[in-house]
């Protein structure tokens, strides 16, 4: 037999060995999204490492995924951290709310946001023993403390923040800017969290929608279809991070940037530097689609796909309530026909 011929047999079987592989990477992007190696996750791990950033140097201290090493707290936030290591995760991950006198009310928003996850699917209940309820005023600590377990008082706190504060007022400015902070705290632990407003009804497990590729993970008022296009207007009603130190970086350069526009709210001071913390920080962001992390703003009613929503784009307390209200019998509605067929 002649080496041409060797030759001709082994250039097909290569061709085939090839097909079959690429074959397998395919099928596994598209039956197995939540697989460590997805196609749009190469992808996106790809063009990441080609993007203009921060220095090589730079980006080897923020882009590591080791988890860091617990940073020294203030004294006064001993008992804080004390409650994160407590009610985390086997996995150093822990779900984070806060609440004031007027959304811990009885039958308000805090009463509403507990409900949900006894009238969710994917025994979301679980979760429950992982959240820690942060109250901004002693009424709503002591309403926290006769329904949950992991309550935590925010004392050093410079204005009022026990009545429901008016759209963009300075309490209710201070009130949203604390949560960014105790993100800062709970990621120079070494912790995971997931920030959720206490108006935020939860209907499944939300974890099912954050990928592992992001930094970042955000709702979103309105979604154009891209999630990692900063075109899409963000809600930071829901956040999701873990504590790399690229993160902890992201957070202090967010709050210091509350300095450039101190009469507005944590979301629109992020709605402004989002390109800057993609640029700087190299950093990557998921959105969430309102197909999943419903709202309002942009209303999808699909209950085989949300799996919280938030009734953002609603003005006033009373309206919120009533519209949570309304929805959480739609919800009920449908898990009982679903039963039934």
């Amino acid at each position: 037999m002649s080496y041409k011929s060797i030759e001709k047999r082994k250039t097909p079987i290569f061709l085939y060995g090839l097909t079959i592989f690429l074959a397998a990477v395919l099928f596994v992007s598209m039956f197995f999204p939540d697989s460590k190696i997805p196609l749009d996750r190469l992808r996106r791990d790809w063009l990441g490492a080609k993007e203009q950033g921060a220095t090589t140097e730079e980006m080897e201290k923020l882009c590591t995924k080791n988890l860091v090493p617990p940073q020294p707290q203030e004294s006064h936030h001993d008992d804080f951290a004390m409650m994160v290591q407590k009610a985390a995760t086997d996995d150093k991950r822990v779900i984070l709310t806060e609440v004031n006198e007027a959304f811990a009310a009885p039958n308000s928003m805090l009463d509403l946001f507990l409900e949900s996850f006894h009238n969710g699917e994917d025994n979301i209940t679980h979760h429950l023993d992982h959240l820690i309820i942060v109250a901004m005023d002693k009424k709503a600590f002591e309403k926290c403390k006769s329904v949950h377990h992991y309550c935590y008082l925010h004392e050093d706190l410079g204005s009022d923040l026990s009545s429901e504060n008016l759209f963009m007022s300075k309490p209710y400015i201070d009130l949203v800017w604390t949560k960014v902070r105790l993100w800062q705290l709970i990621l120079e632990q070494g912790y995971s969290f997931l920030f959720t407003d206490i108006d935020v009804m939860w209907f499944r497990d939300p974890f099912r929608h954050i990928s592992l590729y992001a930094d970042l993970t955000i709702a979103t008022d309105r979604f154009f279809g891209n999630p990692e296009d900063h075109g899409n207007n963000p809600n930071t009603g829901m956040v999701y991070a873990t504590p790399t130190r690229k993160n902890i970086e992201v957070i202090k350069y967010w709050i210091e940037a509350r300095q450039r526009f101190p009469t507005t709210n944590e979301q629109t001071v992020y709605d402004n530097i989002k390109y800057e913390l993609a640029s700087k920080f190299n950093l990557k962001i998921q959105y969430v689609s309102t197909e999943y992390w419903g709202n309002f703003c942009q209303l999808h009613k699909d209950f085989t796909k949300l799996s919280t929503f938030h009734p953002c784009c609603v003005i006033g307390l009373k309206m919120k309530i009533a519209q949570i209200k309304n929805m959480t019998e739609e919800w009920k509605m449908y898990k009982s026909n679903n039963l039934k067929s």
